[in-house]
């Protein structure tokens, strides 16, 4: 086990010196590299106006100009007849219409309409982030850095917007969720910079204190950040466009996210931490005196209040009230040993309940979904749907010359429709064969081709024959295609559509005739057929390569198999849950689930990897370390995840609201995990190894006070006077000899 502890080391050894020199350089030249970033962002979204949207839904007419001009004709028909109903009124009948394009265009006017949404997300942010940050200290006041943590992943998301438009990547509607997701992660990243930099000593100059925060938390994000990306490229991938295009534009804006806060953020702290250090207040950067000069000098307790300051001298006058009080609550509960029984045992349930949930989950899209209740498409598809038969046509079309006067052509034609008419879900008694009526009629003829074809001609003439003009198609003396007509039986649940789709087509397969089947329907049931495929494989390859990252930068066999267990256990309580809040598995969602791989690898290996970075020789002390290190950003990260899709809530948009539902399940169970479910674990079975810590200076082992309580010391005689100080000033000694650790620690106060 040591020879992975060691080979642990030295990648984050190497890593963290790696981010250290990098943000040295920044800190020498922040100015420069704040600019140059800005710059660089608003260059890459010019590329944005030559966004195109696109509705996910293409209808190819012929290329020559009578009939694109026949289409855009029939289109503004449409368009003018959907203008004309809308304001249709009658007391005795109420009328519900729809037309070729509206649930293509319904779509883009449900989800374009809650994107304005996105400007209220980004007011709770800004103001979460300045909560979370601002404090009474009028000198060492972190207000700016929330703003401009915020503003630094608004220029990665348009910066991605615009990218990934110019290089011909369309805007599929599912992508207006991206902002929502980018700004969680962002701000995340914002928590765990900040508590890296309040984790530094305050008596080092500002370069060293800005290369020790990107040596800790360089590593942090770029965990956090790879693992998302890895997601998103897995999901490129897919066979779906609309999931290949959110992947694309996502995946960018998180790279861009990453690159902003290692270059932009860190040049905005290294500006802010200058104006500290020569003690300027914080909203007028003029000189600031400390309160006790200023209470000295007799001035009033309005006047201290907003007027005095001085740079920090410890962690806790810059902690914000979400990393410093709850994980002590949850650092009581997690080492009662009652308590340790009940969360095993509520996770047990909420297993057995997911799986339960996960084992039922369906594949479904119902399209009412797509569109909001108060659409004119709604209503009209709600009502065909509980009203009228979900019966549709399928036709078996022969796409090359075929000799429809050979018996054997003939016996093929029949016997295809026959079996096709035997199968249990096609109407037996039904078919539309203009072969069939043509050899009924009394214009038959088939004592040569050229009778064939003129007596075809004239039975299509005929008022029996007129309705099979659009089935047949001849060119000179020869029929180049034609198609027949079974008719289904009615079908609403997705799982027959797709069964049967298939089942027909293995037929025409089958068959010796160079003939497929088609129906307009097939464009909502091919997803169907390719969705628990394509999920299954996109999901494998996100886990797959999220683990070998992750493996990479945490070589510890014991603590990868816990990670493994939990992030299993959020997946399955992601899938069973959606079921249980009524969602099904759909292209849509879909990408839902690929995103929360990344989320469920984040919490779980923030709290495994602080574990794996305490040395110590007892597992309760090593959590408790964990926890002070990594508890205050996993709730911080969660937190403001979910101000960041709150507002999805009470959206009309299915895209919008089953992401609300899916980030919702996977932050809340990701987050329980991390601070309740693997904290118990590795209290029970977590490793112990490395070795002792020793004090380089002097070479000798340092045994901090911390590693052992009051009972401890009695027991081996040991009596300690320790002040609170030489408690903190022995943990700084042993954290400081550690390695570098994935999030940043809070490890002032001893338990």
């Amino acid at each position: 086990m040591l020879c992975f502890y060691n080979l642990q080391q030295t990648i984050d050894n190497g890593l963290g010196g790696l981010f250290e020199r990098h943000g040295k350089f920044i800190a020498r030249h922040p100015w420069k590299t704040v600019i140059l970033v800005c710059i660089i962002d608003i260059a890459f979204g010019i590329g944005i106006l030559k966004l195109k949207p696109e509705s996910g839904i293409h209808q190819y007419v012929p290329t020559d100009s009578t009939a694109r001009e026949s289409f855009d004709l029939s289109r503004k028909w449409e368009e003018k007849f959907v203008e004309r109903m809308s304001s249709f009124t009658n007391s005795d009948i109420t009328v519900k219409y729809s037309y070729s394009n509206s649930l293509s265009a319904e779509l883009s006017k449900n989800v374009t309409g809650d994107i304005s949404v996105f400007s209220v997300t980004f007011s709770l942010m800004i103001v979460f982030a300045c909560f979370a940050l601002m404090g009474t200290n009028c000198v060492d006041n972190r207000y700016y850095l929330g703003l401009a943590g915020v503003l630094s992943t608004c220029l990665a998301i348009l910066a991605a917007f615009g990218l990934v438009s110019a290089c011909g990547a369309e805007f599929v509607d599912i992508v207006g969720i991206m902002p929502f997701l980018i700004l969680g992660i962002g701000v995340d990243d914002m928590f765990i910079l900040l508590s890296c930099l309040a984790d530094t000593n305050c008596k080092d100059s500002i370069e060293n204190r800005i290369g020790t925060t990107l040596k800790h938390g360089g590593t942090a994000i770029t965990i956090t950040s790879l693992t998302d990306i890895i997601a998103f490229c897995a999901g490129a991938a897919s066979v779906f466009p609309s999931v290949r295009n959110f992947s694309w534009y996502t995946g960018c804006a998180v790279l861009f996210c990453y690159i902003n806060y290692m270059t932009l953020y860190i040049g905005i702290m290294t500006i802010n931490e200058n104006r500290v250090s020569k003690k300027l207040h914080w909203f007028t950067c003029c000189k600031t005196e400390s309160r006790e000069s200023l209470k000295a000098d007799g001035k009033s307790k309005t006047f201290i209040w907003f007027c005095g300051g001085a740079p920090r001298t410890t962690r806790e006058e810059v902690e914000g009230p979400i990393e410093k009080y709850p994980k002590k609550i949850i650092k009581k509960i997690i080492f009662n040993t009652p308590a340790k029984v009940i969360i095993i045992v509520l996770f047990l349930a909420y297993l057995g309940v997911s799986s339960w949930g996960a084992r039922n989950f369906r594949e479904d899209l119902d399209l009412r979904n797509l569109v909001s209740k108060d659409s004119y498409h709604y209503k009209f598809y709600d009502t065909n749907i509980r009203h009228f038969s979900q019966s549709f046509f399928v036709s078996f079309n022969i796409r090359s010359e075929t000799d429809y006067r050979l018996e054997s052509n003939v016996f093929n034609i029949i016997s295809l429709l026959k079996k096709a008419r035997d199968d249990k879900d096609i109407v037996d008694n039904f078919r539309l064969s203009w072969l069939d009526s043509y050899m009924k009629s009394s214009d038959f003829n088939d004592t040569t081709h050229s009778d064939f074809i003129l007596g075809l001609q004239k039975f299509l003439k005929t008022n029996s024959g007129n309705m099979f003009v659009n089935d047949v198609l001849i060119e000179g003396s020869s029929i180049t295609a034609s198609r027949f007509h079974v008719l289904s039986n009615s079908l609403t649940e997705s799982s027959n559509q797709a069964s049967l789709m298939i089942r027909l087509r293995d037929l025409t397969n089958s068959s010796p005739l160079p003939v497929f089947v088609f129906s307009p329907t097939f464009i909502f049931f091919e997803q169907y057929v390719q969705i628990v495929p394509q999920t299954i494989q996109t999901l494998a390859i996100a886990v797959s390569v999220v683990f070998l990252v992750t493996a990479v930068f945490m070589p510890l066999p014991v603590l990868i198999i816990l990670v493994t267990i939990s992030v299993s256990m959020i997946m399955v309580g992601v899938i069973g849950l959606m079921e249980i809040w009524g969602l099904t598995l759909s292209s849509v969602t879909m990408i839902h689930i690929v995103m929360c791989v990344g989320f469920s690898v984040d919490f779980s290996a923030h709290i495994c990897h602080a574990y794996a970075h305490c040395p110590g020789e007892d597992r309760h002390f090593r959590v408790s370390t964990a926890m002070d290190m990594a508890g205050g950003p996993i709730l911080n990260g969660a937190l403001s995840s979910l101000i960041g899709i709150v507002v999805l809530a009470f959206s009309k948009s299915y895209i919008f609201f089953s992401f609300f539902k899916v980030m919702f399940i996977v932050l809340v169970a990701g987050a329980m995990h991390a601070i309740f479910l693997l904290p118990v674990l590795l209290c029970l079975i977590g490793p112990i190894y490395g070795p002792p810590v020793t004090n380089p200076e002097i070479n000798r082992v340092v045994e901090p006070t911390g590693h052992k309580t009051q009972v401890d010391r009695k027991k081996s005689g040991k009596e300690s006077n320790d002040t609170e100080n030489d408690k903190y000033n022995d943990l700084m000694s042993y954290k400081m000899n550690s390695i570098p650790r994935l999030s940043a620690a809070n490890i002032r106060e001893l338990t």
